[in-house]
């Protein structure tokens, strides 16, 4: 199963040229997903229509995302409730609303929902293909980067787990004699997030699977972002599979522009369409410009 990311710069075009790709995709005989990883969603607003109305092939979700980090702050509560029952003597559980402040929170959310419907994609055999459309371009970095800056985190979080592990061994020796320590909740936790964060990773650097879209207009604001988001994104090893510039056409672009920061053959264009791209019929009939593959 391939899954693309559709990235860039507010207002450039990311939504629509989302549902584009699906339905390029469909027309060659291939069944995809288009999910909103946007918290302003506005997938049904440009198809004008239900998931019930849409081709069989083609399945569109916006997701509450809210709720995906909700349900994990419920399960890191009951983690921390079960091993440090003492809080509730001390008068002290209420501080577990801090957690919900926690930096990353947003972007976790968007990691738990992308590995929610990878996982629901992949359990459906006969899709092919799943495309995210991602917020504009902060939280979007974010959201690939915090594997990576999470993984560091974790790694010596562990560390230091070990060694208060070791030191509680020593102790328990020395009154108690040798015996076998019980796994340690806390560990295996940070033991398990780090394999998690590790199998994010490997999914956003497999080039054969994963292929982010970098989405951009003409004007000199969309095209220095495009530029930060490509740098940013080499930053932490990954590539950008495409550059779809959109409400273009070619030759003007070729006489007027040369970008440094990707290969001419990473390069897609979209001319500017002669009427709104509102509607699946209208929709339908303009995804024959495009192809990422």
């Amino acid at each position: 199963m391939e899954y693309y990311f559709i990235l860039g710069k507010g207002g450039v075009g990311k939504s629509t040229i989302s549902l584009l790709m699906a339905l390029s995709l469909i027309k060659k005989g291939k069944q995809a997903w288009v999910v909103s990883l946007d918290q302003a969603h506005n997938l049904f607003d440009i198809v004008a229509t239900p998931n019930k109305k849409l081709p069989a092939e083609l399945k569109i979700f916006e997701p509450n995302l809210d709720g995906f980090v909700a349900e994990y702050l419920h399960s890191r509560e009951q983690l921390l409730r079960k091993n440090y029952r003492y809080l509730t003597s001390l008068n002290l559980e209420h501080h577990f609303n801090i957690i919900k402040q926690t930096p990353g929170m947003e972007e976790y959310g968007l990691i738990l929902a992308f590995e929610h419907f990878f996982k629901k994609a992949n359990e459906h055999k006969d899709v092919e293909a799943i495309i995210f459309d991602l917020p504009p371009t902060a939280i979007a970095l974010k959201f690939f980067s915090f594997p990576f800056v999470s993984l560091l985190w974790l790694e010596q979080l562990l560390k230091l787990r070990n060694e208060i592990l070791n030191k509680k061994e020593i102790i328990s020796q020395v009154k108690f004699g040798k015996f076998e320590i019980e796994t340690d909740a806390i560990k295996k936790n940070l033991e398990d997030q780090i394999q998690q964060f590790k199998k994010y990773i490997t999914l956003f650097q497999n080039k054969k699977s994963c292929k982010i879209v970098l989405i951009s207009n003409i004007d000199t604001i969309s095209l220095a972002e495009s530029e930060r988001i490509v740098q940013q994104l080499q930053s932490i090893h990954l590539d950008i599979h495409k550059m779809i510039i959109n409400k273009i056409e070619p030759k003007a672009f070729k006489k007027n522009i040369s970008l440094s920061f990707i290969d001419d053959n990473k390069l897609l264009f979209l001319p500017q369409a002669k009427k709104p791209l509102m509607g699946l019929e209208n929709l339908i009939e303009f995804a024959k410009k495009l192809s990422v593959e």
